[in-house]
């Protein structure tokens, strides 16, 4: 009987002391646990090889929006141009084709490119990413912006998606694509250098300047944001320079492309005033402190400034509360306005400053 009670006893102080360990080990602190940083942490190499990937799966969503434009000279279309060019000294035979890039903004076929990649074409012939080649039609331009669009009749189209370029930062990633040396769907990657730059060119508008390789065939192709975003098209690079190229942002093409479509033609914004460069000599004459700004030596009659009250010497310091700092800013401003566009105006005029308004109109015809 004693060693059974012995026995049970043994059990009872057994099980005790089992469970005053679980409880310890349940409330005290966790125990370490040891793990191997490789096994837990993605490695270098698994990183690169996901962003890698997620690039090349970018650039090949937007490989069937960019096509290849051969521009067929006229005296290649027309023997009558080939015979009155040797009428008045040119050399026998045809001009060679001039190469560049475009990009498909529309699913009925629309495209866009740079207006001197086609000055002067006898005939446009687009070569697209799935190996078709078809004939296109020229629809309309604006020269000034160096922005053209053409028509294409093709069936499974894939438009680019347009980005907002007024949202485009200094620094951020883009890449081209486009047709350099003739070389299809060549693909260069760099970054936004800097913003509003007048390019050295009569272009009614500012430009990006960017690091992205740009070459002679890459005009009018596409330069893409890293969500694969239209924000820009290529359009030049400067002579001699290494790693500077320009591109006209895509929110100055879309108008120019959405005013041809819907109404035949670009219709110009027009503000109606002769402007020059506000210099120091001049300021001091008005009796002006400052040279920014744009200086009126003229205005049109019946003309949105001459209907605002603007007058010759009038120096317009602000447009729609954006400072400017001259009179190519000025024009730049009006360039990418609406027309019917309401925008406010501040006036300095001799040595007294004042607000006023003026609606953007069309461009009257020549």
């Amino acid at each position: 009987m004693k060693s059974v009670l012995r026995f049970i006893l043994f059990l009872v102080i057994l099980a005790a002391g089992l469970a005053v360990v679980y409880f310890l080990r349940k409330d005290g602190p966790a125990a370490e646990v040891v793990s191997d940083p490789a096994l837990t942490e993605p490695s270098q190499h698994s990183i690169l090889e996901t962003r890698d990937r997620e690039f090349t799966d970018l650039v090949a969503s937007v490989l069937p929006c960019v096509v290849s434009i051969d521009a067929i000279p006229a005296d290649a279309v027309d023997p009558n141009v080939q015979r009155l060019k040797m009428l008045f000294g040119g050399q026998p035979g045809t001009s060679p084709s001039q190469l560049g890039s475009g990009v498909i903004v529309s699913d009925v076929g629309h495209l866009v490119t740079n207006f001197h990649v086609i000055n002067g074409a006898g005939a446009v012939r687009v070569h697209l990413n799935d190996g078709r080649i078809m004939p296109a039609k020229y629809l309309g331009a604006d020269p000034r912006s160096d922005v053209a669009i053409l028509k294409i009749e093709a069936e499974g189209l894939q438009p680019a998606k347009w980005g907002d370029s007024d949202h485009v930062r200094i620094g951020q990633g883009v890449f081209a694509v486009g047709n350099p040396l003739g070389l299809q769907e060549t693909v260069t990657q760099g970054i936004i250098s800097g913003k509003g730059r007048r390019a050295l060119s009569e272009a009614a508008n500012e430009f990006f300047q960017t690091d992205t390789a740009i070459n002679q065939g890459n005009s009018g192709g596409p330069l893409f944001g890293l969500r694969g975003e239209l924000i820009g098209i290529t359009n030049m690079v400067t002579t001699g320079g290494q790693g500077i190229a320009f591109a006209i942002p895509s929110n100055i093409v879309r108008r120019v492309f959405e005013s041809i479509r819907d109404n035949g033609r670009f219709i110009r914004p027009w503000f109606g005033t002769v402007m020059r460069p506000l210099t120091p000599r001049l300021a001091s004459q008005l009796g002006i402190s400052t040279t920014k700004g744009a200086l009126l030596v003229g205005t049109y009659e019946n003309s949105p400034a001459a209907l605002a009250g603007l007058m010759p010497g009038d120096v317009v310091i602000s447009f729609n509360n954006k400072p400017i700092i001259d009179h190519i800013d000025l024009r730049n401003r009006i360039a990418e306005s609406p027309v019917g566009q309401e925008v406010k105006l501040q006036v300095l005029r001799k040595g007294g400053e004042f607000s006023t308004q003026a609606t953007i109109a069309a461009e009257p015809s020549p």
